[in-house]
């Protein structure tokens, strides 16, 4: 007798087990994702924050997944960028703070510690540029420029040095200059001396904080697309944009991230490491 054929009979305990089987491999899938990111979940200061490189390094550690404290003197860029950081469902405060005064420099650990109760990462970013001659040099404006290019620098990482030893470790990135690697020109000279003075500091400290697990960078990138020529100060400020044609400063951000994950204290991101 001819009949219509008879599908087989399905087995639920196959079917569930295939189920289970995709959403375990879904769940490893995303562990490891979540291993691969030695950033998720990190603390990380930026200073300057506003524009420029500093700015690239927050949405970049925002995109890793970090918890972040924004710090500038000038707060509406960096207010704006923390408030889009939460939209997209990250974490950001914004401190403001003018680094070039000593007395403000505190309330920017304090205030990373009260949002997150710890500290992870330093982005020691911060700066501007003094243009005058050793000849025309004002002393006070040439200060100025320590107090922000190094001495903030020094301040902070003072400061998070034990809360990075008491947690077991930290990292503290230092963004230099090419300048302060090879001669600059004659009306760089006090920002081209600041940013030695990071080169020779924070060299003897990298070495000095290896036994706490406290990593110390020093990136030294080339010129970047930045308004460090429009916040200029000094009698050697001129027309323009010197920065205009200068490199997208993503890029450095880019493999300064890379670099913070090796072990070389001194680097050149960019194309001047290329």
């Amino acid at each position: 007798m001819t009949g219509f054929p008879v599908a087989p009979r399905k087995q639920p305990g196959f079917l569930w087990f295939a189920t289970a089987f995709v959403l375990a491999m879904l769940l490893t899938a995303g562990y490891a994702r979540a291993q691969d990111n030695p950033f998720r979940d990190k603390v990380a200061v930026i200073t300057g924050t506003s524009y420029g490189l500093g700015r690239e390094l927050a949405l970049l550690a925002a995109k890793n997944d970090m918890k972040l404290v924004l710090v500038d003197m000038r707060p509406e860029p960096s207010q704006q960028l923390a408030e889009q950081i939460r939209s997209q469902g990250g974490e950001a405060v914004f401190v403001e703070a003018d680094l070039a005064k000593p007395e403000q420099r505190p309330q920017v650990i304090d205030e990373a510690m009260k949002a997150y109760g710890r500290i992870d990462y330093l982005f020691n970013n911060a700066g501007y540029s003094y243009l005058a001659t050793l000849e025309q040099m004002d002393l006070d404006q040439a200060h100025h420029l320590f107090e922000v290019n190094y001495w903030a620098y020094a301040d902070l990482a003072q400061r998070v040095i034990p809360i990075m030893r008491e947690q077991g470790g930290g990292t503290i990135l230092n963004v230099s200059s090419i300048l302060g690697m090879r001669a600059a020109p004659p009306r760089m000279a006090h920002y081209s001396a600041s940013k030695y003075a990071i080169h020779g500091l924070f060299q003897a400290a990298a070495e000095g904080l290896k036994e706490d697990n406290i990593k110390v960078y020093i990136a030294a990138p080339g010129g970047m697309r930045t308004h460090i020529s429009k916040h200029s100060v000094g009698p050697e400020v001129s027309e323009g944009d010197r920065a205009a044609d200068w490199e997208d400063p993503a890029v450095p951000a880019r493999d300064i991230f890379e670099m913070i994950q090796q072990d070389e204290v001194v680097f050149n991101p960019g194309y001047i490491g290329r």
